[in-house]
């Protein structure tokens, strides 16, 4: 897609929020004004996924163009941090009383990759990155070494991040990091910041990554914002303080467009907003319903994310997209709005995905690969390939056949297993899913050496992983007949 004039990058990452947290979505309870008019301007896809249920390595498919699988950035960094990139075993042992350890995984992108923001200032971009990086924290790592001009508040102190205050605490880093005092809500200092960098380069091309800490936990809102949603009716969505956190998401989002307009640079300038995985489902953060599951989970609500594009004149305002996009589709369609010439050797799992703008909704299917062979609060190791509305989740932490089969355009909510109705299918989209897995040299569980059964611990498997959604959804349908009584 040629332009004369290139196209402004605002691309907004937030951290955990779930597929329906968004009114335009179908939530009732969260209050987000700015993010439908978003909507309203541009295109929203229904079925947009994050590479993984956690962020670490769905961040590093966004910035990569690759599968986690692909480049071994498969799970949130744990133990001991080393300057290189070498594969790390140590959270292999949280399977001490399971048959299954973790595969191995790295806890940084590797520097061999040409990540999204290089081709852009290397094209004359003025480029800036502002909050939450979790791809590399070490020094060689860090965003301003890897294509961003700027970098700011990416580097966590360790031990405050639970310190009762707005956000989370931070140190100077390498790029002027922030030094919080107990009533900043850092949200705020970034968009400051990211608003500020807009106005200083209003007159060349930019790309802007706001990458926000909220919603995570620990849930810290600003005080003001929670009184009004105890008093709200609760749907399945119904935690006051999470609810806060969603609307500061939202007012965010419009300073910077408010900023855009006030510039005259809103008719040029794409704005991406999504998140990097499910929204975060025990302790009633959030609801996904009708999805089940949520953040770690392999279930639609793990993986399905909001995703919203504007560029006017280019998309369609009003528009929707059920066609599957993910994450790895950024790169090389962000390339593609700015003109820039494709590297198919970088983004080699990601899709140009600029033909839906103009409803291009019959495109070929591929298939979606996720591959997360770690252990969460949710699950034990697994893979899931979506392929041909056919989704298969595998799970490694038990005998061989254990895996779920769902067909998403007749059950899109995964209530109806068919693994033991339909056994050719099965074993035909296991073959597939090797297949991809063994191409992209995918690092697999192993058996556990050292397995010691304990009767008083759950087997992180398959009825596990279930039972447990399962447990959550009926939480949710309770609430919502409570709420229409």
């Amino acid at each position: 897609m040629n332009n004369r004039q290139p196209p402004n990058i605002v691309f907004i990452l937030i951290d955990d929020l779930g597929w329906k947290d968004l009114g335009c979505a179908g939530s009732t309870y969260y209050d987000t004004p700015h993010l439908d008019a978003l909507a309203s301007g541009g295109m929203r896809f229904l079925n947009a996924y994050s590479a993984a249920p956690v962020c670490t390595p769905s961040r590093g498919a966004i910035f990569s163009g690759k599968s986690p699988a692909r480049t071994k950035l498969t799970t949130v960094f744990d133990g001991p941090q080393g300057p290189d990139e070498r594969l790390f075993e140590t959270s292999r042992y949280r399977g001490e009383h399971d048959p299954i350890l973790e595969a191995r995984h790295r806890h940084v992108l590797p520097l061999a990759e040409t990540i999204l923001p290089q081709p852009f200032r290397a094209a004359g971009y003025a480029t800036a990155f502002f909050g939450k990086w979790h791809i590399g924290e070490c020094p060689g790592y860090y965003p301003d070494q890897r294509g961003f001009d700027r970098a700011k508040g990416y580097r966590l102190v360790a031990g405050l991040e639970e310190d009762g205050h707005f956000g989370r605490s931070w140190t100077p880093g390498n790029c002027a990091g922030y030094n919080l005092k107990p009533d900043d809500f850092l949200p705020d200092l970034l968009t400051d910041d990211c608003i500020q960098f807009i106005r200083q380069h209003r007159d060349q091309p930019f790309f802007a990554f706001l990458s926000h800490y909220i919603v995570h936990v620990p849930i810290t809102p600003r005080p003001e914002k929670v009184p009004k949603y105890r008093l709200r009716t609760p749907t399945d969505q119904c935690h006051p303080e999470y609810a806060a956190l969603v609307e500061s998401v939202d007012d965010s989002m419009g300073r910077v467009m408010a900023e855009l307009r006030t510039l005259g640079l809103e008719e040029n300038t794409l704005v991406v907003f999504t998140s990097d995985n499910g929204g975060l489902t025990n302790h009633n953060y959030t609801s996904n319903y009708p999805l089940m599951g949520g953040k770690s989970f392999p279930f639609e609500g793990g993986i399905k994310v909001p995703l919203l594009m504007r560029w006017p004149r280019h998309i369609p305002a009003g528009s929707t997209c059920r066609s599957r996009v993910i994450g790895m589709d950024f790169y090389p369609t962000l390339l593609a709005a700015a003109g820039l010439p494709p590297q198919p050797a970088q983004h080699v799992d990601g899709k140009d995905i600029t033909p839906l703008w103009s409803g291009a909704e019959a495109w070929p299917e591929r298939p979606l690969l996720f591959h997360f062979p770690h252990y969460t609060h949710a699950t034990g190791p697994v893979t899931v390939l979506i392929e041909n509305e056919w989704k298969l989740i595998h799970f490694y932490n038990e005998e061989e056949g254990a895996d779920l089969l769902y067909h998403l355009a007749r059950d899109p909510y995964e209530q109806t297993d068919l693994s033991n109705t339909m056994p050719e299918r099965r074993h035909a989209m296991r073959e597939r899913m090797n297949a991809l897995l063994h191409e992209q040299d995918a690092e697999f569980p192993t058996p556990n050496p050292h397995f010691k059964p304990d009767p008083n611990r759950p087997r992180m498997n398959r009825r596990f992983t279930l039972e447990l959604a399962l447990r959550e959804r009926r939480e949710q349908e309770a609430r919502l007949r409570n709420s229409h009584p």
